[in-house]
């Protein structure tokens, strides 16, 4: 197959959407599908996008056209993506697909060429959730959903709350992943640690105060606030992260019991904690339920329950490792895709 990933992600970052974005268009590519990524370049890098894949350990496999904007500029980028989406439209043939998670460009699609959105959320919802008039969104989902020839989510919560507003196409869940290379055996000594970005929707800074109540020092990597009787480091490159993790003696997991953590994340720190040995604590939620229950349970709406958590994963010490790798999700979506559009994998 022919497929354009339509998303748009900055490169190279260590967002969660752009490490997932890229994983995902490289497994791809590596079963043998041609696979085209039009990203926006990262403020400063002045590199090509195999010096992209790079920042990531990833080779650059033949079959994928990884094309970066030529400049950081914002209007330049935009410009540049709206002729590079409209010349591989303008070549593409029959056996072609959009894979989109980019809702707002989907009307650039032409008709003949399916579309297949990857949906990580329903703004709508969030919408309401939050207060905010959904119209504007409603309305740019119900053009998308009309349009889509299949939807694949990243959890069944989010299929489960598009479903609640919208007639869905046919449908598949495919969580997220990790690579084989992050499963490193651990070493512990650290404490307990959070590992990636902090956000007020996902209750970091409240999770790593109530852990200040257990039995170990608490480390919050990749932090940009200092928390009181926290250890605040600066975030580390991709691949620097499975030593931090191997470090560590216990993996701690924030979520907030909001739309997003209860049914909408099906987050890539869970993954690369999975892959390791060390004991997990993690909120007691629908969507860390679908995935596992091989972690120590907080609950999110009381968070005296986090510290004791903790004091029952040090006594663990080590846990059986899970790994599923980029690979194993490009299967699932390459699977999904044949059986919906008629195509040959």
């Amino acid at each position: 197959m022919r497929v354009l990933h339509l998303y748009r992600p900055r490169l190279p970052e260590l967002r969660a959407q752009a490490v997932q974005v890229l994983h995902t268009c490289h497994a791809l590519a590596a079963r043998g599908h041609e696979v085209t990524l039009l990203a926006d370049r990262a403020l400063g890098f002045d590199g090509d996008a195999t010096e992209a894949l790079e920042r990531y350990g990833l080779n650059h496999p033949p079959s994928l056209d990884l094309r970066l904007a030529p400049t950081a500029w914002p209007p330049g980028a935009g410009l540049w993506f709206r002729a590079a989406l409209a010349g591989w439209c303008a070549r593409s043939g029959r056996d072609a697909v959009v894979y989109a998670r980019a809702k707002r460009y989907v009307a650039a699609i032409p008709a003949r060429i399916p579309v297949v959105l990857e949906a990580h959320e329903l703004d709508s919802a969030l919408d309401r959730e939050a207060g905010r008039d959904p119209g504007a969104n409603l309305a740019l989902e119900r053009a998308v959903y009309d349009r889509a020839a299949g939807l694949v989510t990243n959890c069944a919560g989010t299929l489960h709350v598009i479903r609640a507003g919208h007639a869905v196409p046919p449908h598949a869940v495919v969580w997220n992943a990790t690579r084989a290379d992050r499963a490193v055996p651990g070493v512990g000594g650290g404490g307990v640690g959070v590992v990636g970005s902090g956000g007020d929707y996902k209750g970091v800074r409240s999770v790593l105060l109530a852990a200040l109540d257990g039995p170990a020092p608490v480390t919050f990597v990749g932090g940009a606030e200092d928390i009181p009787g926290v250890r605040t480091v600066a975030a580390v490159g991709y691949g620097e992260v499975p030593s931090v993790l191997a470090g560590l003696d216990v993996l701690l997991l924030p979520l907030q019991d909001n739309l997003f953590g209860r049914a909408l994340t099906n987050p890539l720190k869970l993954w690369d904690y999975l892959a390791t040995d060390r004991p997990i604590v993690a909120p007691d939620l629908p969507s860390i339920r679908e995935v596992t229950e091989d972690v120590h349970f907080y609950d999110p709406r009381a968070l005296s329950t986090v510290a004791p958590a903790i004091a029952r994963a040090l006594a663990q010490r080590v846990r059986t490792p899970r790994l599923r790798t980029w690979e194993d999700r490009a299967a699932e979506i390459e699977r999904f895709l044949a059986e919906t559009l008629g195509g040959s994998s």
